[in-house]
């Protein structure tokens, strides 16, 4: 009997730990938000993928706004682990800086960016949604900054350092935004050279 209680309070241990509600509706919300854009992740949506009730959701999301801003951090997240696959699998180009601009690059074209810049598009005409948003992403630039520093790190002691890094960043998201409309492949990869070259000009040139 001794034995029998010890494996079932063994077992009950290794039991995988459920998601809690939040977790579930927030993993629910940043599914749909990739998989379907902002304008279907309706509160609706999110409580019938979670599997919650409209009062459990509201419970931790009392807005659409609150709801869709808290998606961010783990956008971030998926953006920051994509970003490093994708700088593993450029291990082979030569330059640190290339490596460092293709691996934004790829991520930055990945549904999980392009979501987040959804919410950005968005809040341009959505007051709360602006509002909430500020402190969510306040609070992620933080993490973005330590990335872009971590790929840009061979060069971290020209003098042109950070606005490069800036203008890098900026460029490659408008580049992706123009990229929904324009599918040209060979463009892209045109584009993205031109940018390394400008960019390695800039941190050789810098006064």
């Amino acid at each position: 009997m001794q034995d029998t209680a010890k494996r079932k309070k063994t077992a009950r241990r290794r039991d995988p730990v459920e998601p809690s509600i939040r977790d579930r509706v927030l993993g629910a919300a940043v599914s749909l938000l990739i998989e379907q854009g902002a304008a279907r992740t309706t509160t609706l949506a999110v409580q019938q993928r979670a599997g919650v009730s409209r009062g459990a959701l509201l419970h931790h999301f009392p807005t659409h706004a609150d709801l869709l801003s808290a998606t961010v951090n783990e956008l971030v997240r998926r953006n920051e682990q994509t970003v490093y696959e994708m700088l593993d699998k450029l291990q082979d180009a030569p330059d640190a800086v290339e490596r460092a601009v293709r691996a934004l690059a790829l991520m930055m074209a990945q549904p999980a960016f392009m979501a987040e810049l959804e919410l950005w598009a968005i809040a341009r005409t959505d007051v709360g949604l602006r509002d909430a948003l500020g402190k969510v992403e306040r609070d992620a630039r933080k993490d973005s900054e330590r990335v872009l520093k971590a790929l840009f790190s061979s060069v971290a002691d020209l003098p042109g350092h950070d606005a490069v890094i800036a203008m890098t960043t900026d460029f490659l998201r408008g580049f992706v935004l123009s990229g929904v409309l324009r599918r040209s492949s060979a463009r892209r990869q045109q584009m993205i050279s031109h940018w390394v070259r400008a960019t390695k000009i800039l941190l050789e040139h810098w006064s």
